[in-house]
C-alpha cells in the first residue's frame, strides 16, 4: 500500500483497523494525527475557514490561496507546464466535495493513529523531502517511535515529491 500526504493518512488509517492485511506500506508526506484535543480543535478552525473561502470566494480564490502556502514554496521552480497541469486538477475539484473532504478528512477530525503505527507488524517506509520541514520532522518523530520504519529524505525535494521528483520516487516505489 502507498499513500501520499491525504491518501498517506487514509493507507495509516488501513493499517490501524486491519494491521495484518498489509506486508508493506509505503507513506509519503503524511501526518499520523494530532494527539492534543486542542491541536485538533485549531485544525478544524483553520479547516473550517478554508471551506468558508472556498464557499464564499470560488474555486479560483481557493486554489489561488492554497497554492500560496509556505509548503508549496518549493514547486515555484518547476517547469510551467506541470504547475498549470497541477493548477487544472486542482480547480477541476467540485467546490462542494472538496469542501467536505476538508472537514471530515482533516487532522482535525482525524483520530491519532501514532499508536497504531507503531504496533504495524509490516515493512514500512517513509518518504519525506528534505525542504519540507515540517513533514520531515514528522517522518523522523515516526522512526523515532518506530524504529524498524524505513526513511528516505529526498534532497531538494518540499511536500510533493510526486510533482517534485517523479522519478527518484518512481525508483523507491519499486
Amino acid at each position: 500500500m502507498v499513500g501520499y500526504s491525504l491518501g498517506g493518512r487514509f493507507a495509516l488509517g488501513l493499517m490501524a483497523l486491519d494491521p495484518n492485511r498489509f506486508r508493506r506500506a509505503t507513506v509519503i508526506s503524511a501526518h499520523p494525527g494530532l494527539e492534543d484535543a486542542s491541536q485538533r480543535a485549531d485544525r478544524l478552525a483553520g479547516d473550517r475557514a478554508w471551506v468558508r473561502l472556498l464557499l464564499d470566494g470560488g474555486i479560483d480564490a481557493f486554489v489561488d490561496a492554497w497554492e500560496s502556502q509556505p509548503l508549496f514554496a518549493t514547486q515555484a521552480g518547476l517547469p510551467i507546464a506541470v504547475l498549470e497541469r497541477q493548477r487544472r486538477r486542482r480547480l477541476d475539484q467540485r467546490p462542494a466535495g472538496l469542501a467536505a473532504s476538508l472537514l471530515q478528512h482533516g487532522l482535525g477530525r482525524m483520530p491519532s493513529l501514532w499508536e497504531p503505527l507503531r504496533a504495524f507488524p509490516g515493512e514500512l517506509t517513509w518518504i519525506a523531502g528534505a525542504a519540507d520541514a515540517r513533514f520531515l520532522g514528522i517522518a523522523r518523530e515516526v522512526v523515532r517511535r518506530r524504529p524498524a520504519t524505513r526513511l528516505h529524505v529526498l534532497p531538494g525535494v518540499g511536500h510533493n515529491p510526486l510533482l517534485e521528483c517523479p522519478e527518484i520516487l518512481g525508483d523507491l516505489l519499486i
